[in-house]
């Protein structure tokens, strides 16, 4: 049955965090293309607009400063690959967020249309909230990956994708990212509240509440990344 498994691989060459990187890119244009035009665009927009802009920015430092970002290669089928899906998955969700609203012509100079802001809060909230439950997915891909062990010759359990230091696999097991796992728990539990109710939250109320929730993840996190990094010298 091993020859099924694809054999884990450290990745050389950072091609998925150069590729992820460059779709990141694009969704920043298309949040800026937006921004652009602040004085023609009403409230609504916005508040959405600064929503979007800190979701996808705190997900990319985020996604830069993440110490148990995954180093081995992505393979069919292996469990790198899927966090990779994920990834993408998030992405293709950034990208509908910043389209929400639409765009003036850049060189037409054709107004922003008015927006439906009942609307396009309820739409961002939803989004943001499936966002977060793909956050839990990833995190629950690094508890799975940190957790996997095989047999070896002799009747040795060794894991599977074991801590990578310089660049080389170690014979040491993964750390259990517990503290960041129920840190994304918590923020996808106040999403599942606010989306829950957000029918009867003005919309200009339902941004803020999205924004401070988007803020307040990303400090915690950071805060649990000093943290580790703190111990780990």
């Amino acid at each position: 049955m091993n020859i099924l498994r694809a054999v884990p691989q450290v990745e050389k060459f950072d091609t998925g965090l150069r590729y992820t990187d460059i779709l990141f890119g694009f969704v920043l244009r298309e949040l800026f293309l937006r921004l652009q035009n602040w004085a023609q665009i009403d409230d609504v927009t916005k508040l959405q607009l600064i929503a979007g802009t800190t979701l996808v920015l705190g997900s990319w430092i985020g996604f830069r400063r993440s110490v148990h970002r995954s180093n081995y290669q992505p393979k069919f089928f292996n469990l790198p690959l899927f966090r990779f899906l994920a990834d993408q998955l998030m992405l293709i969700l950034y990208f509908r967020i910043a389209v929400l609203t639409s765009a003036p012509g850049v060189t037409t100079g054709a107004q922003v249309p008015q927006t439906n802001g009942a609307r396009l809060a309820q739409q961002t909230t939803t989004l943001v909230f499936c966002v977060f439950a793909l956050y839990l997915a990833w995190d629950l891909l690094g508890l799975w990956m940190a957790r996997a062990r095989r047999k070896v010759e002799g009747g040795t359990v060794q894991p599977v994708y074991p801590l990578i230091e310089d660049s080389s696999k170690t014979d040491q097991p993964q750390p259990l990212n517990w503290v960041g796992f129920w840190i994304t728990f918590g923020a996808l539990a106040f999403m599942f509240i606010l989306r829950a109710s957000a029918e009867c939250i003005a919309p200009l109320r339902l941004f803020v509440y999205i924004i401070v929730i988007l803020l307040a993840y990303r400090w915690v996190k950071e805060l649990r990344t000093n943290s580790q990094l703190s111990r780990n010298r």
